[in-house]
């Protein structure tokens, strides 16, 4: 049965139909098993309603009743004034994105090229027993030239450090 014939079946039972359709949907009811055993549920509980249903009455009549909402309705509309949002709210609604997106840039930006690490540059020696350690910290644009004599660390374990920069300055280090 489609959904189409059983709200004719209902609207039937409940007087609904012109008297033209009507005596048409009762000759469908009285061919049809499932049309009657539905008509047959309806009945049974439209009974069923209508014996414990409540009754409420409105101590006024309809019209009145419908105009009392329709006033106050009317009084809250005009009541109502637009909502200002204030000027800082605005700021803040296009600022917060703007931060999230520049957060998002650093953190991309670092994740794609990483910070140079310092390296040691080259390790040589000098045909007199010298040694020199050139140490290059491109972050921090630094140049750092050691220079060491083997013999001398032996015996006093404190090397020498000399900077390229500056020329003849030299720094003890520990």
């Amino acid at each position: 049965m489609n959904q189409d014939l059983e709200l004719k079946l209902q609207a039937w039972l409940d007087g609904e139909l012109p008297a033209a359709e009507g005596r048409g949907i009762g000759q469908e009811i009285a061919g049809d098993a499932e049309a009657s055993r539905l008509v047959a549920d309806l009945q049974a509980l439209k009974s069923a309603l209508a014996g414990n249903e409540l009754g409420v009455t409105v101590p006024d009549t309809r019209e009145f009743y419908w105009s009392k909402i329709e006033r106050q309705i009317q009084r809250e509309s005009r009541s109502l004034r637009p909502v200002q949002v204030p000027r800082r709210a605005v700021w803040l609604r296009w600022l917060s994105p703007l931060a999230g997106f520049a957060s998002l840039a650093c953190m991309l930006m670092l994740a794609v090229k990483p910070p140079a690490l310092p390296t040691f540059d080259e390790i040589s020696s000098t045909g007199e027993g010298m040694e020199a350690v050139t140490f290059n910290d491109q972050s921090a644009g630094m140049t750092v030239v050691w220079l060491a004599d083997p013999e001398q660390a032996q015996s006093t374990d404190t090397p020498v450090a000399k900077t390229p920069d500056t020329g003849d300055s030299e720094v003890e280090m520990e």
